[in-house]
């Protein structure tokens, strides 16, 4: 829906009689609200979905169409819009249908030059059925990752132990056999358990503990958590010694798992005996953590989505690497919880710099400190 209201609002010059056609064929609802906020036009899409009449509709300011609670602060954000007349694309809204109920929808505001002044076009799309699909999605998935966590670390855990000849000396072909087994085991437990991440952070379901942390000392410990998973991959993590000092608000727990995904996609995307370098600098009132690899870098095709869940630039690097597609996404929605920003660069010579970034621990933001919550289990 969102990329369809500036085609429908291309033509600054249109007639009304082009503008009604307009209006009418589109599959969605269509709205036109004059200067004042009230409806000139709405289509048959519309009347379904409200359950108003065309005649009902007309003359009548579009904050009919939101719930009464809402209709005060709608009007402030529709006079914003008026002020600055600029595209709005896919806001979340809830609308109230003429009975009174309500459904979540998904709305696009469009400012139009037409012969009776500036209006504004809306699609509305009612997203119920959705949101709906998505929420069965994530409670399947939810459930699946519960059922599985549990068998496959007992299968991971077993498979280690008769690598490790618990179960007596074995032969070097049914040890070798087993390794595979017992590295397709545990990036199924990554599997899973980025999966429980991504669906406990999305729910609201993580206690993130706000604390004074020192940056430095939280990515010495990450780097140092993290060497063995890199000697696997021939790569080496340093820090840079010209790396800035000083502390931040946030979630030691999860921070860590911040750094320690960025330095897994770092060290996975190094070539052979490759550098992974990580850099602690100041940015205005900031901090920013670096990590640069010096592999292939990231495809353009592949940058507007690199943050999204399953994203993977090349499934066949990703299966052979260990790969989930998940890791990025799980650090932007936990930079982004803690009140954070995350980004990335190509890297000057070749790959790429992903950066977290903070602001500055100050003396104003020590009462807010909260309890040590243990957060929720991972």
């Amino acid at each position: 829906m969102a990329d369809l209201a500036p085609v429908v609002a291309c033509d600054a010059g249109a007639s009304e009689e082009i503008l009604a056609r307009l209006v009418e064929v589109c599959p969605f609802s269509i709205i036109v609200v004059d200067s004042f906020g009230k409806i000139v036009r709405a289509n048959s899409v519309t009347e379904r979905m409200f359950g108003y009449s065309q005649d009902e509709l007309i003359g009548q300011t579009v904050d009919l169409l939101v719930p009464a609670g809402s209709r005060d602060q709608h009007a402030r954000h529709r006079g914003q819009f008026a002020a600055h007349s600029r595209i709005l694309l896919a806001r979340s809204l809830r609308g109230e249908r003429k009975d009174g109920t309500e459904f979540p929808a998904e709305v696009s505001l469009n400012p139009i030059h037409t012969d009776n002044g500036v209006q504004v076009l809306c699609v509305i799309d009612d997203i119920s059925e959705r949101l709906r699909m998505e929420n069965l999605t994530d409670e399947f998935v939810a459930t699946v990752s519960h059922e599985l966590r549990t068998p496959l670390t007992s299968i991971a855990g077993a498979l280690s132990l008769l690598i490790n000849d618990a179960g007596g000396t074995l032969p070097v072909r049914a040890k070798r056999l087993l390794t595979i087994a017992h590295a397709n085991s545990q990036r199924l437990v990554r599997l899973v358990n980025n999966i429980l991440d991504m669906e406990k952070i999305a729910a609201g379901k993580v206690i993130f503990v706000q604390k004074r942390i020192d940056v430095r000392s939280l990515v010495v410990e990450a780097i140092e958590a993290n060497r063995v998973f890199a000697d696997g991959f021939g790569a080496r993590i340093s820090l840079d010694p010209a790396s800035a000092t000083g502390d931040i608000r946030g979630d030691p727990d999860w921070l860590l798992q911040v750094v320690t995904n960025l330095l897994s996609n770092a060290v996975k995307f190094s070539p052979p005996a490759g550098q992974v370098e990580v850099a602690i600098g100041t940015w205005g009132g900031n901090i920013r953590i670096s990590v640069r690899d010096h592999g292939h870098g990231v495809p353009e095709s592949f940058k507007t989505r690199i943050f999204e869940k399953f994203a993977q630039a090349d499934a066949s690097d990703a299966r052979q690497l260990g790969g989930t597609g998940l890791g990025l996404s799980i650090v932007k929605q936990i930079v982004t919880r803690l009140g954070g920003e995350v980004g990335f660069d190509d890297a000057p010579g070749g790959g790429a710099i992903f950066h977290v970034e903070f602001p500055r621990f100050t003396k104003e933001l020590a009462d807010c400190d909260t309890e040590a919550v243990a957060p929720v289990s991972r």
